[in-house]
């Protein structure tokens, strides 16, 4: 996938996430009826994509939140990082409930999230390593 946004002035809000994790609107969350994710978990989950391509070889120059340049991959890694915070507070959760003849199980969801945490994972962690190695050998080879 090619690099988009790159040298964007403006870096990946937290408004753009919950609108590509369709978090955006507390009423459509129609069980929750509240954001699935917190202010606090999205900026964490944004520094920590951050810090991870930080500290992955090889080494290139580090960004901060709002320096990194590649914003759409940024929004997978940070995708990824929320689904599976999410996917541990449903393991934590998970109850299955027997009513009234029926059976309740609502927090049975810690799959789902962790498949799709993984394949975002998988997807930001290929581009990184392959963009890392790129720049690397640009600056070693002089063409940047």
């Amino acid at each position: 996938m090619p690099d988009i946004n790159v040298d964007s002035p403006r870096p990946l809000d937290e408004v753009r996430i919950r609108m590509w994790m369709r978090d955006n609107d507390p009423e459509a969350n129609l069980l929750l009826e509240d954001y699935e994710f917190s202010s606090e978990e999205i900026a964490e989950a944004r520094q920590m994509a951050v810090d991870e391509w930080n500290e992955m070889l090889p080494p290139c120059a580090p960004h901060t939140v709002e320096s990194f340049p590649y914003r759409f991959n940024l929004l997978q890694a940070t995708t990824a990082n929320l689904l599976f915070i999410a996917s541990h507070r449903f393991r934590r959760n998970q109850l299955n409930v027997q009513v009234g003849g029926g059976a309740s199980d609502d927090q049975n969801k810690e799959g789902p999230y962790l498949a799709a945490s993984d394949r975002l994972r998988q997807a930001w962690q290929s581009w990184a390593k392959m963009r890392k190695h790129s720049l690397n050998a640009d600056l070693g080879w002089g063409s940047e």
